[in-house]
């Protein structure tokens, strides 16, 4: 079967690789050798300097005993001991060195065996004139000479040395010819590959002219099938267009649907916990009412509890005015019907009347409250309602009393901010939690399930946010958090001229 130009290439490629493979392989092997040589010439460089360090050592240590023989100076002494010193690490370096060389280590154990009656006879010489004194001058005769083991010595040595030579010698040679035949293996390689390359390129010429033939051809024809292409893109294009629109359109509508939904559901969720707060808020103190007046029809209480009845009913009563009070007012301003009569104001008077009234609950549940005015009466005025005014103030005090537990503080403060009055109630008591701050103003609004829920209708900090945006102001809430009390301040603007008089 005959091969074509695409089977062919490859085949040629592939043997090209090859040879650059080898190439390679050639290179990284003589690499190795070269640097196992260098390692191998290091080491051999190595041993023969400690080697002829070791002779040297040992002629200075021989010459240093025969000084001190002679003159008694200690100096030679300490020499002599700085010799042997460097004699032993030369034999440590070496056994490092020598390292697992069979031959090479039974001469160094011969040697060590030699200096070590050297460093005896020495020391023996040593401590004998130590002994005699001057008198020692026939020491060399009583003991034995040291000159045939400095011959063993330099023996020794020259025997290690001449083996690390003829192995350098030999590993050289092993170097040279392997040198040789890399060259020979790079030189084949490199001409086949040459040739390989060469008949590569001639396939790829030949071919490349077979191909530009056919390659115009298929540009003639392609040039008629881009046109058809084009017309053919533009009509999708117009299609994936309107799709593309319609589905946004439908994505859109989704989206709205599933908004609008959600928007039900939470109005109905809503709209229920509110009929069952208003049913449940409204028929408390109609019972006890209703109670407290069946009790007294039927004659069985006495003057005392007479007047605990008429005291509740009244305070029942009252209760569910105010609540009332405050649908009609939540109906209104839903309405857009909530009359606003503008006066100049003191604020401080307004801020009092409020703190008075609500007095009296926050010490039936032993709350400490205390009002901080900075400004003082007659300083800070404001465009307002006087009723609707009381009634914010009345409202959030009304609230903290209501949340605090007994025993606990509420703090209102007046001061003056540039062009604004500011107002602030501090509380000590239940707090309100991060998921809910955000939605404390709304209406119909408290945290359903909580423990610490006290009743309502929730419509109270919804009524005054809703005044205090009418006269132009702003108020906000702040909490660490359950438990760590709460802060509502409001941001009045003053009035532009003050009256001499307040309202």
């Amino acid at each position: 079967m005959k091969l074509t130009f695409e089977r062919k290439l490859p085949i040629i490629l592939f043997f090209v690789f090859l040879m650059m493979a080898a190439v390679g392989f050639v290179f990284y092997q003589n690499t190795v050798s070269m640097q196992e040589a260098i390692e191998w010439e290091k080491k051999s460089q190595g041993v023969i300097f400690y080697l002829e360090n070791t002779m040297a050592v040992s002629l200075d240590a021989e010459a240093e005993v025969r000084a001190f023989v002679t003159t008694g100076n200690g100096t030679y002494v300490d020499l002599y001991n700085k010799a042997k010193t460097r004699a032993n690490g030369n034999m440590t370096e070496l056994r490092t060195l020598i390292g697992d060389d069979a031959t090479q280590i039974e001469e160094l154990h011969k040697l060590e065996l030699i200096l070590g009656n050297f460093w005896e006879v020495t020391g023996q010489k040593i401590d004998r004139r130590k002994q005699l004194g001057p008198e020692a001058r026939d020491i060399d005769v009583s003991i034995r000479d040291t000159r045939s083991l400095l011959d063993a010595i330099r023996a020794s040595t020259d025997t290690m040395k001449n083996r690390e030579a003829e192995s350098l010698r030999s590993k050289g040679r092993s170097l040279e010819n392997g040198l040789y035949w890399t060259v020979w293996i790079l030189i084949v390689t490199s001409l086949a590959g040459a040739a390989s390359l060469g008949v590569a390129n001639f396939m790829v010429w030949h071919e490349g002219r077979k191909r530009a033939a056919a390659e115009d051809k298929l540009r003639e024809t392609n040039r008629d099938l881009e046109k058809t292409v084009d017309r053919r893109t533009d009509e999708l294009r117009r299609v994936n267009e309107s799709l593309i629109q319609a589905a946004a359109e439908k994505e859109k509508l989704l989206r709205n649907e599933t908004k609008a939904r959600e928007e039900v559901e939470i109005a109905n969720r809503l709209r229920d916990e509110f009929m069952a707060s208003v049913s449940h808020e409204l028929r408390t103190p109609l019972n006890s009412i209703l109670g407290w007046a069946r009790m007294m029809k039927s004659g069985s209480l006495d003057d005392r509890q007479s007047a605990k009845a008429v005291k509740t009913i009244i305070k029942n009563s009252e209760t569910q005015n105010r609540l009332i009070e405050d649908l009609l007012d939540v109906a209104r301003i839903i309405s857009g019907k909530v009359q606003i009569e503008t006066v100049e104001i003191d604020l401080s008077d307004i801020v009092g009347h409020a703190y008075e009234s609500t007095l009296p609950s926050a010490e039936a549940k032993s709350i400490t409250m205390r009002m901080n005015d900075n400004v003082g009466p007659g300083v800070a005025f404001v465009q307002g309602d006087r009723g609707r005014m009381e009634q914010i103030f009345t409202n959030l005090l009304t609230n903290a009393v209501k949340f605090t537990p007994e025993g606990g503080n509420v703090e209102i403060d007046i001061s003056p901010d540039g062009k604004d009055a500011e107002v602030s109630v501090r509380d000590s008591g239940v707090g309100i939690s991060a998921e809910f701050l955000p939605l404390v103003f709304e209406r119909f609004r408290q945290e359903i399930g909580n423990e610490k829920n006290n009743g309502g209708l929730g419509l109270g900090l919804a009524i005054v946010r809703n005044l205090v945006e009418l006269h132009g102001g702003t108020v906000s809430a702040h909490s660490e958090g359950e438990d760590k009390g709460a802060v509502f301040i409001v941001r009045l603007p003053l009035a532009k001229q003050q009256p001499t008089e307040a309202v």
